[in-house]
């Protein structure tokens, strides 16, 4: 029975088991230690994920002891799935290692391909720019993600992952981001930084995300915290990248995540003698990417994932896209027509993929050599995606991940007739920021905006006392930067000057106005003259 297991496991992947690398599965052992997690982790785990998950425990000390003792060397060991990558040289040694009492299967470990930039030809449809966003606003605008942020969401509180090559984390889009941890999982280094061509996919990807730089881009989600981690190696696609990913995810749990971006895919155009998966894996949980990604799911986390980039044709959803449990993105054109390479479901049970798809050509990003450029893939519709939730998150932060997902779902644009090529469409998710809107009672209209100047006004909803009690200014990062002396000029008229002993950079920035019992919150954009 157990060599039949074995047998319809490999039956998977095209072509022969000589892969070097092997998940080896355990049984389950009841003595295994507890794992430890952040403060926030476990904050996440009770808010978000579902009863009995598994990953709690770490993989019986026991078993990989006895392997080691069998003289094999272990790779990574995975908590998430109870077992561990090993190497195995020749038939003789799979053979020894699947007769091990506490074995249960044992499968060639997969590899990832990153979705690499496409070139396309297609008459783009024209794009605004903004003082404030620059040629970055139509791919926010498309999203509602500059309301959003007018309503006061930035993403503040919402720790996301990214999972990429390396990170140029020296260009200045990225000076006022919030780096919580970092991990190279392909070198083993604390330090993600890569300014290598390869490596710029990661830089281009965050900078989509979280990026923030006046006037040239500015990412949904400027205001979360980030978790970087390196699991891509560009110049080969090998079997060991499968449980980067696999490391990366269970690294992000224990630090308490809440958002993982992934523009990495796992399934095709691996580095001989590297075998393919077939289509049959395309199911949603069987290959180990989609398995780690469920677990995600359940331990509250959302999983963001690109399509792929092998469209149009049906069925090149790539993994862990696949997954029911993961949020799907597809590209489109400005215009919001859907680009010729953004891959189409169905999955190979025959579930609708995409779920949502978001703009991926000509997207505004940040180049490993400090400028700015467009480029096009999945890759780059998939941040903008999990900034977006990450904007909900923060206003609903007990949404689990299948929650979110039913939401981007309902809220599509083509959600009365979802299909493989656009899924349930552009998300539209302005009705779950109106609490906001209802209170907006408490806040006042500042002007000129954006202001390059030192004097400003501020419109308030009701008539205060002559002299205001405290007069506060934030950045975006909630930093208090000065106290304001400010002058009625009217019972709804407030006028005054910006700090001149400060530099004030470009950015927005927040006044907080409080008389008495009443409290106002205004915003306004600074650009430097």
């Amino acid at each position: 029975m157990l060599l039949l297991r074995i047998i319809l496991l490999f039956s998977l992947l095209a072509g022969s088991v000589s892969a070097r690398l092997y998940w080896v599965f355990f049984e389950d052992d009841a003595s295994r230690p507890k794992v430890q997690l952040t403060e926030k982790a476990y904050e996440r785990l009770v808010k978000r994920g579902a009863p009995n998950v598994q990953g709690d425990r770490t993989v019986s000390p026991d078993h990989l002891a006895k392997i080691r003792v069998a003289g094999y060397r272990i790779s990574t060991v995975s908590r998430f799935l109870n077992a561990a990558s090993i190497e195995i040289e020749g038939q003789d040694q799979l053979n020894e290692i699947s007769s091990l009492s506490f074995v249960t299967s044992v499968l060639p470990v997969a590899s990832r391909i990153v979705n690499k930039p496409i070139e396309t030809l297609h008459k783009e449809a024209a794009k605004v720019s903004t003082p404030y966003y620059g040629d970055s606003y139509t791919q926010n605008q498309m999203l509602d993600v500059p309301t959003i942020h007018d309503y006061g969401f930035d993403g503040s509180g919402v720790l996301v992952a990214v999972f990429d090559t390396g990170f140029d984390t020296d260009h200045p889009v990225f000076d006022q981001m919030d780096i919580v941890d970092q991990y190279d999982f392909v070198d083993h280094e604390l330090n993600v930084d890569g300014v290598d061509p390869l490596n710029e996919h990661g830089t281009h990807v965050l900078s989509i995300l979280g990026g923030y730089y006046t006037g040239e881009l500015i990412g949904p989600a400027f205001g979360a915290s980030f978790l970087l981690a390196r699991t891509e190696y560009r110049p080969t696609e090998t079997h060991i990248e499968e449980q980067n990913w696999l490391a990366a995810v269970e690294w992000a749990d224990s630090l308490g995540v809440d958002i993982i971006s992934s523009s990495l895919a796992y399934f095709d155009d691996f580095t001989p003698p590297d075998k393919d998966y077939s289509v049959r894996a395309l199911d949603g949980e069987t290959t180990i990417v989609s398995k780690a990604a469920n677990i995600a799911a359940e331990r509250g986390i959302l999983v963001v994932n690109a399509m792929g980039n092998d469209g149009p044709s049906a069925m090149t959803v790539r993994p862990p896209a696949d997954s029911p449990h993961v949020l799907s993105v597809g590209a489109t054109y400005a215009s919001g027509d859907i680009t010729n390479f953004s891959s189409r479901g169905p999955t190979y049970d025959g579930r609708i993929k995409p779920d949502v798809v978001a703009m991926g050509s000509s997207v505004v990003l940040a180049t490993g050599t400090g400028s700015f450029m467009g480029g096009a893939g999945t890759s780059y519709a998939t941040p903008l995606i999990a900034g977006l939730a990450a904007l909900l998150l923060q206003s609903h932060s007990d949404l689990a991940p299948d929650s979110v997902i039913s939401i981007f779902r309902q809220s599509g644009d083509n959600s009365d007739s979802p299909n493989n090529t656009y899924g349930w469409g552009v998300p539209k998710l302005l009705s779950y920021f109106n609490n906001v809107e209802t209170l907006s009672s408490n806040q006042c209209l500042i002007y000129p905006n954006p202001t390059a100047g030192k004097n400003i006004s501020i419109l308030l909803p009701d008539p205060v006392a002559e002299l205001t009690e405290e007069v506060h200014l934030f950045d975006i990062l909630g930093r208090h930067v000065a106290d304001l002396s400010l002058e009625a000029s009217s019972a709804f008229v407030l006028e005054g000057s910006l700090p001149k002993n400060k530099t004030l950079a470009d950015q927005l920035y927040l006044i907080s106005v409080n008389s008495g019992t009443q409290h106002y919150i205004g915003k306004f954009i600074y650009i430097k003259p």
